[in-house]
């Protein structure tokens, strides 16, 4: 029986004056809106488009759907990510991925450090840096270190110049984040390695996905991620590591299933990772619980590892939805 499902989502837009030309990078553009709707509707299930939060808002009223598939990142804010969880929880409309909670933990980087830190997965050395303020390294953490903002994703606010080997410039980039991005800045160790990227999938029981490894820039050290802002680094993409050694691919994908319990998320959801070149330890770099669903992101490329269609990706990821609200 097909389900009347609402679609929530943020497009990306032209960055207003004064804004940082990555201002909506975490927005998703036409054509993966048309990309996902399709592939619900292959699923043969009935589409209402919303849009945003403030969209949900003004209609929520008279919202009569089953569920809600909800990839919306937000405005501004550090609980941006949470506004349609909380709406829908209002309505008691269900919908896809984590809760509110999960959304506005994994956004705040040094929140999510702190539970994966109790948790025992190892996470780069940090500190917050509020710009403006004076700057002092604590005990035990050595340069270079990487600037980031705070609760953003999808590297924003980070570029070659976010990597800093000396105090001079991490204050520099440190007060360039609080007044471009308005909010602190966290500020890590940077690990000197290779970067992957592993998918989860599931709730009562989750299995891992295949691990994917992302190329680096060779001066910057920084992964394709951050460059795909940059025209001029087309060249960079992700890759499977078809002759990756097994054992380390189980070993990221144990951390990827434990950080996904650690943080509660739901569903499905992707973590980034660096292993050291000089020590070969695992660090967990990012959590997100509210993944890209692009064709030419990471669950896109699985589909193709795996003989699987976008469509069937996609709803391979509603279906342990549907599951857990059991809608299917």
């Amino acid at each position: 029986m097909p389900l009347l499902t609402g679609f929530t989502f943020d497009l990306k837009n032209k960055a207003p004056r004064g804004c940082p030309p990555d201002i909506w990078a975490e927005h998703d553009c036409p054509d993966t809106i048309l990309s996902i709707e399709s592939a619900l509707k292959y699923g043969g299930h009935d589409v209402i488009r919303i849009g945003s939060s403030r969209d949900l808002m003004a209609m929520l009223g008279r919202l009569d759907c089953d569920i809600v598939f909800n990839i919306a990142e937000g405005i501004s804010g550090r609980d941006r990510e949470s506004e349609v969880p909380v709406l829908l929880d209002l309505a008691r409309i269900p919908y896809t991925g984590p809760d509110a909670l999960t959304l506005s933990v994994a956004l705040d980087k040094i929140m999510a450090k702190k539970i994966l830190s109790f948790h025992g997965i190892l996470t780069p050395s940090f500190f917050g840096c509020e710009g403006g303020r004076e700057t002092r390294l604590p005990r035990g953490i050595r340069f270079p270190l990487i600037v980031k903002p705070r609760y953003e994703g999808s590297a924003k606010g980070i570029s070659a110049g976010s990597v800093v080997t000396d105090l001079k410039s991490l204050k520099k980039r440190a007060l360039f984040v609080y007044e471009k991005y308005k909010q602190p800045a966290v500020v890590e160790e940077f690990i000197d390695g290779w970067e992957f990227t592993a998918g989860v999938l599931g709730n009562e029981r989750i299995s891992a996905l295949p691990v994917v490894q992302r190329h680096l820039e060779e001066r910057s050290g920084l992964s394709c991620h951050v460059f795909d802002k940059d025209k001029r680094a087309g060249h960079l993409s992700y890759r499977k590591l078809l002759d990756m050694d097994r054992d380390l691919e189980r070993d990221i994908q144990k951390r990827a299933l434990a950080a996904f319990e650690a943080l509660e998320c739901r569903d499905f959801a992707r973590f980034d990772f660096r292993v050291s070149q000089k020590s070969r330890k695992i660090y967990l770099l990012e959590a997100n619980p509210l993944p890209s669903l692009a064709k030419d992101d990471y669950f896109g490329m699985v589909a193709e590892l795996e003989n699987m269609s976008y469509e069937a990706m996609v709803n391979r990821l509603f279906n342990v939805s549907l599951e857990r609200c059991g809608l299917k």
